[in-house]
């Protein structure tokens, strides 16, 4: 049999089937109702399924029109299909609307229809009309939660973003949106777009980083990475502000999609910036006490070095022929190690950790003493200005210091101004407890290396010969003995500004009044002198200036060796004592001397002259300084002031 013949009975036995009765079993139990109406929407028809869904009966609903069902805000969208379908015979269309129930409720219907009004056999819209109110309410529990879920992402204060498998937005949070806004680039972020082309538009992200962030960006969404993490930087108005961006995977997500969060860590890196200067200034504090240390202990042995040399050529100088050329060779001698002697100050002055005398002091007075020598002293292309504030509070310290500080900060700036140029000093109140001094040029200035490196010890941009890079290490290591501060800024060839600040003070406190009592120079000679040092060269050569000045002169190589020469009866009428020594060194030895021999004068022979060594001259009677290195004539000049009457 042919296959055409075979598909006609085929369907005619499909057409047999179809039985009325069958037709009215499919109509009396299907869940959706199923209606016709026409062209001006009345009832024609309605499955019994109506009635069970609505509660109307079949008489209730006879020749209504089906738009009186509707509830009044969705009637014109269903007019409007309701056209449509009229106009497209054949063609079905959908539309979802609220139908009424007879008890007054309201339940949401979905509805497909087809216009076969000009089919002959039908003449009536065809509709297809189910119950989706439990589809309704899980879409409104879903767009509820979603809804939820954004206002909880919107209070966030991390920037987010939800990107889809290709990494284009599909939902910001209003932290994003305010970014957006403050960049100037609101539409880049819209749904859809490209994420990294639009944070890279927007300043977000640097160029030589898009490659790596679009790998990362790959490697998350192919699942090779759960997390991918970088860091950016960009500029808005009130600066620029860092961000750590975290690209995370959301789990289990299909199709794939992640969560692009930026949290804000300018702060964050303000602190590390701050802890990373905190820790330089520690560095270069504890490089500056090493080397402070350090100093001080080459000016001390340079110090009894020098004090042999200078005390033995002094001796000699003073017992030679004047104009003889022993007498110059011995002059020479003397004179280079009295230019030693400076070299070694300087020294303790970089490692000064104490100020050598503490008093008021009027920074105005110091600054105007400082222009004049320098106006006097200085090129005529360097031009000098001064905004000093006349209420300026005192500060308590060390003038001499204070001096040598505003010295070196001005020929430092002299130095930057070789064409010429201005130097300006400055004086303020910063705060109640604060005094501020500018030392400002209009030099060349330093890059910003130099200037990290400014205050290290012995560093210096000048050329060999010219400078010792301990200008500015000696500022630093001053204005910290008087608990102040040293700020730095300077840019090349726009000039240097170094700000000094110092704890005020309100008043100028009493000086202490020393026991001592008034010592009388006098002509004695032959004095019984006890010379108490633990270096011997010291002794060897201080020893004959002693005898040469007519003094007997006793030896004792530690505090602890005078002591027991002082118990065992020996009555010296001057000690020279050296005030840096092992054991009980000089200020432990001072107060058992005393013990012993209340009324002995004694000679502090040091080579750092400070607060420490000045408090022991106001703390026992008959007791002066004798700064190292010393000439036979400074020597001869103490003994007379200390000698007994």
């Amino acid at each position: 049999m042919p296959e055409s013949g075979g598909m006609a009975m085929r369907g005619e036995a499909a057409l047999e089937a179809v039985t009325p009765e069958r037709v009215q079993a499919l109509l009396d139990h299907s869940w959706d109702i199923l209606s016709l109406l026409d062209h001006e929407g009345r009832l024609i028809y309605n499955s019994p399924a109506a009635q069970h869904l609505h509660g109307f009966t079949p008489e209730e609903m006879a020749d209504r029109n089906t738009f009186e069902f509707f509830h009044p805000e969705d009637v014109p969208k269903v007019t409007e299909v309701f056209q449509a379908c009229l106009h497209q015979p054949g063609q079905p269309v959908r539309v979802e609307y609220r139908y009424a129930c007879r008890d007054g409720s309201w339940i949401w219907m979905e509805a497909v229809a087809v216009n076969l009004l000009e089919n002959p056999s039908v003449r009536a819209i065809v509709v297809n009309s189910r119950d989706i109110s439990e589809r309704r309410k899980a879409q409104a529990a879903l767009q509820a939660s979603e809804q939820f879920a954004d206002r909880i992402i919107d209070t966030l204060p991390d920037i987010l973003a939800v990107l889809d498998g290709q990494g284009r937005i599909l939902k910001v949070n209003q932290a994003w949106r305010d970014f957006a806004r403050a960049k100037g680039g609101s539409d880049v972020f819209r749904g859809g777009a490209n994420y990294l082309e639009a944070f890279e538009q927007v300043g977000g992200l640097e160029p030589c980083q898009l490659p790596a962030m679009t790998e990362g960006l790959e490697a998350v969404l192919r699942g090779e990475r759960h997390l991918f993490t970088f860091e950016c930087s960009t500029l808005f108005e009130e600066g620029v502000r860092w961000f750590r961006v975290h690209l995370t995977r959301i789990q289990g997500a299909e199709p794939a999609c992640l969560v692009a969060s930026h949290i804000d860590i300018t702060s964050l890196k303000a602190a590390e910036e701050q802890r990373l200067q905190l820790e330089r200034l520690l560095h270069r504090s504890q490089k500056m006490e090493s080397l402070g240390s350090l100093a001080g202990g080459v000016a001390h042995e340079m110090n009894n070095v020098l004090a042999s040399i200078l005390g033995m050529a002094s001796m000699h100088q003073e017992i030679q022929p004047p104009g003889t050329a022993v007498h110059h060779a011995f002059s020479i001698i003397t004179k280079a190690s009295i230019r030693g002697g400076g070299v070694v100050r300087r020294l303790l002055d970089f490692s000064r950790q104490s100020l050598a005398e503490v008093a008021s002091v009027d920074l105005n007075l110091l600054i105007q003493e400082e222009m004049q020598l320098l106006e006097r002293t200085t090129l005529a292309q360097v031009s000098f200005a001064s905004e000093l504030d006349p209420e300026l509070r005192p500060i308590l310290g060390d003038a001499t210091a204070l001096v040598h500080v505003l010295m070196n900060l001005s020929l430092n700036a002299i130095d930057a101004m070789p064409m010429g140029g201005c130097l300006t000093l400055r004086t303020r109140n910063a705060s109640p407890d604060w005094v501020e001094l500018d030392v400002e040029d209009t030099g060349t200035g330093m890059s910003q290396e130099v200037m990290e490196r400014a205050m290290d010890p012995f560093f210096t941009t000048k050329p060999v010969g010219k400078g010792t890079g301990l200008g500015l290490s000696i500022v630093y290591s001053t204005i910290k003995a008087h608990q102040g501060t040293v700020e730095l800024q300077s840019e090349r060839g726009h000039g240097t500004l170094v700000r000094l600040r110092l704890p005020a003070f309100p008043a100028i406190p009493p000086r202490a009044v020393s026991s001592q009592a008034p010592i009388q120079e006098t002509g004695h000679r032959g004095l019984d002198i006890l010379l108490v040092d633990d270096d011997e060269l010291i002794l060897a050569t201080q020893a004959p200036v002693i005898e040469c000045l007519g003094h007997r002169v006793s030896l004792a190589r530690s505090g602890e060796q005078a002591l027991k020469q002082l118990e065992s009866g020996y009555r010296p009428q001057v000690v020279i004592l050296d005030l840096n020594m092992p054991g009980l060194g000089g200020q432990g030895t001072l107060p058992r001397l005393r013990e012993l021999q209340p009324d002995v004068p004694v000679l502090l022979a040091t080579g750092c002259v400070d607060e420490a060594s000045e408090a022991l001259t106001r703390a026992f009677a008959k007791v002066k300084l004798l700064a190292k290195p010393f000439s036979m004539t400074a020597l001869r000049q103490h003994l007379d002031g200390v000698a007994p009457q």
